[in-house]
This record gives C-alpha cells, structure tokens and sequence, in this order.
C-alpha cells in the first residue's frame, strides 16, 4: 500500500511518515520551505493547484496523509488572506486532487474549532471557533466531508515530542528553562496534551482496522498550560520556579484561545487498541527516547 505525506518535514507529519514506513508501507513525503528540504522528499506547495495534482496523480497513493497547514495561530490572525490560502483553498486543492484517484485522506484538525466555553469536547458537539486559525480548520474539515466519502479527519491539540524545529510547547519550555529564562504560561488554557508518536500509533490502527470519520486523537488527561510545563520541568529535572503562572488577558497573544478547550477520547477507544497517553506518561517515554537533545 502507497501513503503519501503531503508535509512530512513538519512536526507531526515527519513522525507519522516514519510510523507508516517502519510497517512496511510505501511512504513518500513532501516539504515545502526549502530550511526543511531533504533530498528523500518532494517540494509541493498544496496552495499550487496543478502542482496539487500532478504529485497526488502520478503518485497515485491508496492514502493521502494531509499534515501541511499554517500553524502558527497569532500569524493567522494577521495574515487571513495567506491562511486562508493553505488551509482552505489547499486542503480544497489535495481533496479534489484524492478524489480523481479514489484515495483515503487523512487530515489533521484542532480543538480551536470550539469556543473553549464547555470543553472537553466529543466529535459531535458543535464547533464555535473565536479565531481565524480555528475558523479556516473548521472550513477545511467541512470541504472534505462535502467531497469525500473515505476520509479520517484526526482532531489533535497540544502536541509534543522532538522535533527539528523545535517549536512545540515542550521543547519551547525545556529550550527557555535550560537558558535560565523565566517564562510566562497561560494558567487558564485547558486542553488536552498528546504526544506525537501516540498520533502516529493510533492512525496507523484506524488505517488497518479500515475506519473513516471524525476521530479526537490526544492525551488522556485535561490540563492547563502551566502545570503542564511545570510537569515538564520536573521530568526534565529544570528549574520550574522560572515558570510564571499568567492569565490568558495578560500574555497579548493576537489571537483569541479557547480556554475550557480538550477533547473527549470516548469514540477512539471504541474502535482502536491504542491506548493514549497521560501527559506525564508522554514526557516520560520522550524523556526516555532521548531524540534530538536541545
């Protein structure tokens, strides 16, 4: 069976191409800055519409992986026209390109679809995003369920693990806490924190157990931002008084957050054998994998 990771040099894509290929799947990938360039993946821009089909086309995967995306929420804000473009008209771009090849796709979307007024959330409460990022993601997820009939819309927040950027939560924390920097954390951000490799683990079971739908793929514990970096801290033994718990008012982040966030793993778990992680768990099995040290 062929996969194509459509931003396998990015965070969560490069973990799961890895995931796929190391059980025997036929795995290629794609990048598109030319910082995360590897000569063992493709350059697409899913914004390039005859660029879109032409890869997914003479590839021809039995799944398309969809993890590229313009992440960085505050920049969304800013620049909707820009968001817009990856995000919606992309995702547009890669689900027609999937359905002239009959393919599955899998597609990454976020708890920032949700107003974070009464979270955790399942898969079928109704989505109420309050910024830009959550409202492109939202839109995208709707596009896919409207032209496909085989697809895994994988719904993920906080997500952590090593990685070459280094831009997840985590790392950012360890990174500054190492520095002997004092740091600022959202004391009233709830989510749900999951660990990269956990995604990787449960898609791979939807995938051979041949599911399709809205799955919530994260951790199994709701946490606020700051006791997850304080737990951090103490599992990588860093100085967690240099942690500074701060209401969301008061850090000036451009785009509003969802607060009461996280999502319910009910369904997940009806369907898959994988068993998701606490966030102490998470940090645990990262400490111990030992993988891009900072």
């Amino acid at each position: 069976m062929k996969i194509l990771v459509v931003g396998a040099s990015g965070f969560i894509g490069g973990v799961v191409a890895r995931q796929f290929k190391s059980h025997g799947y036929s795995v290629i990938g794609t990048y598109l800055h030319d910082s995360l360039a590897d000569e063992k993946l493709m350059r697409m821009d899913i914004s390039n519409r005859f660029q879109t089909f032409k890869i997914i086309q003479e590839f021809s995967p039995d799944i398309v992986i969809h993890a590229a995306a313009m992440t960085n929420v505050d920049l969304c804000e800013v620049e909707r026209d820009l968001c817009f473009s990856v995000n919606v008209l992309g995702t547009q771009n890669v689900v027609d390109a999937t359905k002239t090849i009959a393919a599955k796709l899998i597609f990454f979307s976020t708890d920032y679809i949700f107003d974070g007024r009464s979270g955790p959330y399942s898969e079928d409460d109704a989505p109420n995003p309050i910024n830009f990022y959550g409202a492109c993601k939202l839109e995208a997820e709707n596009r896919i369920q409207k032209g496909l009939q085989d697809f895994i819309i994988a719904r993920t927040t906080v997500v952590y693990g090593w990685e070459r950027q280094g831009k997840n939560f985590v790392m950012s924390t360890i990174a500054k806490l190492k520095r002997g920097k004092m740091m600022k954390v959202a004391a009233d951000q709830i989510g749900t924190p999951t660990y990269v490799s956990n995604i990787a683990e449960a898609l791979l079971d939807l995938v051979c157990k041949e599911k399709a739908g809205v799955f919530n793929v994260v951790g199994l514990e709701l946490m606020d931002r700051y006791t997850f970096a304080r737990l951090t801290a103490e599992i990588f033994d860093l100085p967690k008084e240099l942690l500074i718990p701060t209401p969301t008012a008061e850090l000036g982040q451009t785009a509003a957050r969802p607060l009461n966030g996280g999502m319910k793993t009910d369904k997940l778990r009806s369907v898959s054998r994988v068993r998701m992680l606490t966030p102490s768990e998470g940090l645990r099995v990262m400490r111990e994998s030992k993988q891009g040290s900072i």
